[in-house]
């Protein structure tokens, strides 16, 4: 499916700028992702990796991604922690999905404004 094939690029994309801003051009490399089972997977491995590893970048990156910090609250303080990096990378697609339709719904409003 071509549609969600392109969501899943933008998604990854839009990621990728968000840790390499933070200095993890690392987190995604030039690897096609199908759908986004196939992102998330990756993804939630890299992000065992960081909470790990290097857990304040993390953290700092899921702040500058504009992760809800309710949410992260709850979630760092959940009993079973074993679901935290999948959690996480529902929460960051999540965000990013959002960014990239209120990013879409702006471009397009602004091609229906008078020009002037």
């Amino acid at each position: 499916m071509k549609e969600e094939k392109d969501q899943v690029l933008e998604v990854s994309e839009t990621i990728s700028r968000d840790f390499d801003k933070a200095g993890l051009s690392s987190i995604i490399t030039s690897e096609e992702f199908h759908n986004l089972a196939q992102l998330k997977k990756y993804l939630t491995k890299k992000i065992t990796e960081l909470l790990d590893t290097d857990y304040e970048k993390l953290i700092n990156i899921l702040y500058r991604i504009d992760i809800n910090e309710d949410k992260l609250k709850n979630l760092f303080a959940s009993k079973n922690r074993e679901f935290i990096p999948e959690q996480l990378v529902e929460l960051i697609i999540e965000r990013q999905i959002q960014k990239i339709r209120i990013r879409n719904m702006y471009r397009n409003n602004n091609k229906n404004l008078p020009e002037g």
